[in-house]
């Protein structure tokens, strides 16, 4: 990326100046890096190509024009990541989507582990399942907490996310547990069937008790009257979440 900055001043004020080859010289020199960005976050060769090409459109769009107020490479990985964002919208809906990130944990370590012992939903194979799966987190989630779920179940880790959101990592880290807290407070709420039925819940809050880290009496009274937003249950939801498995 060193040797690309040092040929940017030159270049752009040629491509200003409408000069095509100046043009096709950044792009192709930004064809590396962005290959090796997408390289390890996509699900095939195929997909990183279309990605690659996708970021040198936008950039071959905004060059004529633009302003840099920070370094190249930052920009170039501003544009890639909002490319790779609208991948993981796309590819949320075309593929078996991997869900045992949902189980969750105070600890940060934890949190940024993949624990198959922890999970939720380990792996919903029926695409109509999928689908319903998708309009819980649609209808509970905020945008933020939806983009950061997503990403983070594609094994984007919360610093890239961070990156590539342009958000603090506490705050993707404070997205992620609401969004997942409500995501599983709505699926005991409203859809116990789902996670095995009331006799399933009842077994995981037995088991966790056993487990030395029982409910607390708020959490007790949350699960029995769930109420909307209801913070308790949602602290609930998140502690039975391991003992749970998706039906």
């Amino acid at each position: 990326m060193d040797d690309l900055i040092e040929k940017l001043s030159f270049l752009l004020a040629r491509v200003r100046e409408g000069d095509e080859q100046a043009m096709e010289a950044i792009l192709q020199a930004c064809r590396p890096y962005l290959r090796r960005y997408f390289r390890t976050r996509t699900r095939n060769s195929d997909d990183c190509e279309d990605l690659v090409q996708e970021t040198l459109v936008r950039v071959s769009r905004a060059l004529p024009t633009l302003e840099l107020n920070a370094p190249f490479d930052h920009w170039l990985y501003r544009v890639a990541a909002n490319c790779l964002i609208s991948y993981y919208n796309h590819v949320h809906h075309h593929r078996e989507t991997v869900f045992s990130r949902f189980a969750d944990s105070a600890s940060v370590e934890t949190l940024q582990q993949d624990s198959f012992e922890a999970s939720l939903l380990e792996r919903i194979a029926d695409e109509q399942m999928r689908a319903m799966i998708v309009r819980v987190i649609k209808e509970v989630c905020s945008d933020a907490e939806r983009r950061v779920i997503l990403m983070h179940a594609q094994h984007e880790t919360l610093e890239s996310i961070a990156q590539m959101l342009r958000m603090k990592p506490a705050t993707v880290r404070s997205h992620l547990m609401r969004g997942r807290s409500k995501v599983l407070a709505h699926l005991i709420q409203h859809h116990p069937e789902w996670l095995g039925g009331a006799e399933a819940i009842q077994r995981a809050i037995e088991q966790l008790c056993k487990d030395g880290d029982p409910l607390s009496r708020a959490e007790l009274q949350a699960l029995q009257t769930p109420k909307p937003n209801q913070a308790d249950l949602r602290s609930a939801a998140l502690k039975l979440a391991k003992y749970l498995r998706f039906h």
